[in-house]
């Protein structure tokens, strides 16, 4: 009968990124007020132009719609239009119509589209070149990135560095986060099932050029994966190892690689188990199949983080002189 045995140890980790906008702004003077939604509108966006009145009868009345001079839309009564908003560093002249009892009213409003995307990089393990981002680890912490595009009225880049940021977190503002030039944020991420808005206001010092962005924070729980490291290929990380893998050789190493878990601590630790025995800690095992003939050993790696209260765990088994099993896909995820 053949048996394993554990020879050796090592460790790793990494990290993520992402980008959108959205706002609402009135304009109410008589005898009819303008609503445009979002209220600060990014580049080429979809706009919603509602028009309203106390005064004037809107239910009898019609409106015309001018874009920079020129006609875009005609609605009637108290309802909304379409329009599309313009490029980065442009204005949108419009000027607004009503007609109603054979008076006519009038009302011009400026808006400038400008774009802020906010980059999510959750601080949570993921193998280096991994083809994606890092999963929000609950418990743990996630840097939020705001990156301004604005323009002046004379079309020139403004330095994101002289722009004011003010970050909120479920509608909180983050006063000791936010100031100029504060375009990043490390905010802690939400319980499990849970979820939190978080958002950035940004403008200009004297408050004419402003634009905003949110993004729903949603954690998801980590993992493991288990993966055979090869002496000269390095870690197979298109072949996840579980159900039954053949060994072969005179030693096999393993590495387990953790997901989604919070680095705040400096990362989880990882100990495995061989036959419900443990076995070694660290991120790499090595097994070398001991005596003669066929055998097989059960492996399986448990990683925790004792701060963030986050585990997962992951095994399979070791068969010596059977056929190897098991599907191949990207990190096996």
């Amino acid at each position: 009968m053949r048996t394993l045995i554990a020879a050796s140890a090592s460790m790793s980790m990494i990290m993520l990124v992402l980008p959108l906008a959205v706002r609402a702004q009135t304009i109410s003077t008589d005898p009819f007020s303008i609503n445009i939604t979002p209220a600060y509108p990014s580049p080429y966006e979809p706009l919603t132009l509602s028009v309203g009145s106390g005064s004037v009868d809107m239910s009898n009345s019609t409106f015309k719609v001018f874009v920079n001079g020129a006609l875009a839309t005609v609605g009637t009564g108290a309802s909304s239009v379409s329009l599309t908003a313009s490029g980065p560093g442009t204005t949108m002249n419009i000027r607004v119509v009503v007609s109603s009892g054979g008076q006519q009213y009038q009302k011009t409003l400026a808006v400038r589209p400008l774009a802020v995307a906010l980059s999510v990089e959750p601080l949570a393990t993921l193998p280096p070149l991994y083809p994606g981002g890092a999963t929000i680890p609950p418990n743990g912490s996630v840097r939020m990135v705001a990156v301004p595009t604005f323009y002046s009225n004379s079309g020139v880049y403004i330095d994101p560095a002289t722009l004011s940021y003010t970050w909120s977190v479920g509608g909180q503002t983050l006063i000791a986060s936010s100031g100029i030039g504060q375009s990043s944020v490390v905010v802690s991420a939400p319980l499990p099932y849970r979820q939190e808005d978080v958002s950035v206001l940004v403008q200009n010092q004297d408050g004419s050029l402003v634009a905003s962005q949110s993004v729903a924070l949603t954690p998801q729980n980590p993992l493991v994966q288990l993966y055979q490291k090869d002496p000269l290929m390095g870690i197979e990380y298109g072949h996840a190892l579980s159900g039954q893998q053949t060994l072969s050789g005179v030693q096999t190493s393993f590495v387990a690689v953790p997901y989604g878990f919070s680095t705040d601590s400096g990362g989880p630790s990882i100990v495995w188990s061989l036959n419900g025995a443990t076995a070694q800690t660290g991120d790499t095992i090595t097994l070398q199949p001991q005596g003669a003939g066929q055998g097989s050993a059960a492996l399986s790696a448990a990683v925790s983080d004792p701060a963030s209260y986050e585990s997962a765990t992951a095994g399979f088994t070791a068969v010596f002189g059977s056929a190897q099993t098991g599907g191949f896909g990207l990190f096996g995820l």
